[in-house]
């Protein structure tokens, strides 16, 4: 989506009022070059329980957990936390254009039907699973 206003306030306004099928959109993050090469895609929408690994800022080579995601496109990420003076620990929120997912919720197990459907909607055919590994042309 394409923000209108050269006005920060606007812009900020415009970034809170997304709705969720835009929102995912500006969620969406590269992938690992080793599942670019699995599942032929570059960018997926991150979602809570993928593993990411941190590419830019205080945490670079910081691989963790997504517990959470913020209304402003920011990650709060298991490892990536900090301790306050008084020992307390607070989690660093970090945007989503600093990140490259490295494994998938579901991975271990069936993936997701919703991300197979993205998976299948971008590269244009089926993506089969349990038989051959392979994606397969329609």
């Amino acid at each position: 989506m394409k923000i209108k206003s050269k006005k920060p306030r606007k812009q900020r306004k415009a970034l809170a009022h997304y709705k969720p099928h835009q929102r995912s959109k500006l969620l969406s993050c590269r992938i690992a070059d080793f599942l670019q090469e699995e599942y032929g895609i570059k960018r997926l929408p991150v979602r809570v329980g993928d593993n990411v690994r941190c590419v830019k800022g205080d945490f670079v080579d910081i691989e963790g957990e997504i517990l959470e995601i913020k209304k402003n496109l920011k990650l709060i990420i298991k490892e990536c936390k900090l301790e306050k003076v008084d020992g307390t620990t607070y989690y660093v929120p970090i945007h989503v254009s600093k990140v490259i997912i490295t494994k998938f919720k579901g991975e271990g197990k069936k993936m997701d039907p919703l991300r197979r459907q993205i998976i299948e909607r971008k590269l244009g055919y089926e993506y089969v699973e349990e038989e051959l590994k392979a994606p397969i042309k329609k």
